[in-house]
């Protein structure tokens, strides 16, 4: 009991110690980490001064995010998504983790599970194109891009586009609800598809597959930069709330 109390005495003098107009960044991802090495890559940098050094949540076992989150030299832990029963038991393992950590604020980055809000949390996920006509159940990496240029093929196919016409996909940084990809948005990219790529895959020189994948890679680096400034935007709106009127 003693250890234990002195354990929480030592916890609230590190509380007390922290600055208060930083916040505590958790970043949950499921694979290579592209994405989160962006944000990882933006703090080391200092252009992201609101935030503590972040924490890296990796979803699955020897993910990629888990390196570079190591290369950055940041704190990085695994909430294995196969070794939970469902997505209850999951989700309920990882509120008790951010929780441990007071995170104040979440971003998932290339998370391919379903994440529930966490109460006293602001959750932010990145999906690669408008979540509202292309997300949903199952809508993450190539399925998304797929359906972005299905949508177009269909266009095209009943004349309501033109090949001449300029076609665009939106990234979206948008909160984290109960329901998939439906929270409000707090940043989006107008990227222009590039021309040849509608072109092609109209002209079936090219299969949907193939397209999609030159899809997102061309999107990624949009991703990239909108994310520092994703977590900058998100970060300031917390801290002038917590500020509470001047």
């Amino acid at each position: 009991m003693e250890m234990e109390e002195r354990e929480k005495n030592t916890e609230g003098a590190k509380a007390a110690a922290e600055p208060r107009d930083r916040l505590h960044l958790a970043l949950i991802a499921s694979g290579s980490g592209t994405d989160a090495d962006s944000i990882m890559t933006a703090w080391e940098n200092g252009c992201i001064p609101e935030i503590h050094p972040p924490i890296l949540i990796s979803t699955k076992k020897d993910a990629g995010c888990l390196e570079k989150a190591e290369r950055h030299g940041l704190q990085r832990m695994v909430v294995d998504f196969r070794s939970f029963a469902d997505p209850d038991r999951f989700n309920q393992e990882l509120a008790k983790v951010l929780q441990s950590f007071r995170t104040d604020l979440v971003f998932l980055v290339g998370c391919i599970h379903k994440i529930y809000p966490v109460e006293g949390t602001a959750m932010y996920n990145i999906h690669p194109a408008d979540p509202h006509r292309h997300g949903g159940d199952k809508m993450y990496g190539l399925a998304v891009h797929e359906h972005v240029l299905k949508e177009i093929l269909d266009l095209l196919s009943r004349g309501k586009r033109s090949l001449e016409d300029p076609f665009y996909t939106f990234p979206t940084v948008h909160e984290v609800t109960l329901d998939y990809d439906g929270g409000d948005m707090l940043l989006r990219q107008a990227v222009r598809i590039p021309s040849n790529l509608i072109q092609d895959l109209f002209a079936g020189k090219i299969e949907i597959t193939e397209a999609a994948k030159a899809l997102q890679q061309w999107v990624l680096p949009y991703e990239w930069l909108m994310l520092p400034a994703a977590v900058r935007m998100a970060a300031r709106r917390i801290l002038e709330e917590r500020k509470g009127p001047s």
